[in-house]
């Protein structure tokens, strides 16, 4: 077998191997969905108002400004939002922790730095790095009549998951 044919085998052997694996890379290329808010955790609710008084919805933003400097530092001014959400008292934050650990699966927590000694904070940011998802509340000895008032900080598109 001359070297010019074992070339041209070559040369076959990678266009089939490659024909073969574009359309592969381009289905992986093109499944690349962006995350989409998941659904409220149970204990959850919305509110069309603001439920508390002054003095809790002082401690409300600060534990809550605390959480967004950090994330604003990390994933830009502009791409943060917050949706303000009422959490029962009783609920555990582990059980909120595990439920959105659930619905973003792959994503890394990202610990907030410590903050108000009134409330509790969690967060997950997504494999590539770009998305966050953050939920902080008051603890339940700030309640007022069996709820707390509840943040979710995140930089995704949609709130579509949360209406469950």
């Amino acid at each position: 077998m001359s070297s010019k044919t074992r070339r041209k085998g070559q040369v076959f052997r990678w266009l089939t191997i490659g024909a073969l694996l574009a359309p592969v890379l381009g289905i992986a290329a093109c499944s690349d969905e962006q995350p989409v808010m998941p659904a409220d955790a149970p204990g959850i609710s919305r509110s069309e108002e603001y439920s508390f008084g002054s003095a809790t919805q002082a401690q409300d933003w600060r534990a809550a400004r605390t959480v967004l400097d950090q994330l604003e530092a990390q994933f830009g001014q502009k791409s943060m939002r917050i949706l303000a959400r009422n959490l029962d008292s009783a609920a555990d934050p582990q059980i909120l922790k595990a439920h959105y650990a659930e619905r973003l699966a792959g994503w890394t927590e990202m610990p907030p730095n410590s903050f108000a000694e009134r409330a509790w904070a969690f967060a997950f940011v997504s494999p590539n790095g770009d998305r966050v998802l953050a939920v902080e509340a008051l603890k339940a000895s700030e309640s007022a009549g069996g709820i707390v008032p509840l943040n979710i900080l995140t930089n995704l598109d949609d709130d579509k998951g949360l209406t469950r």
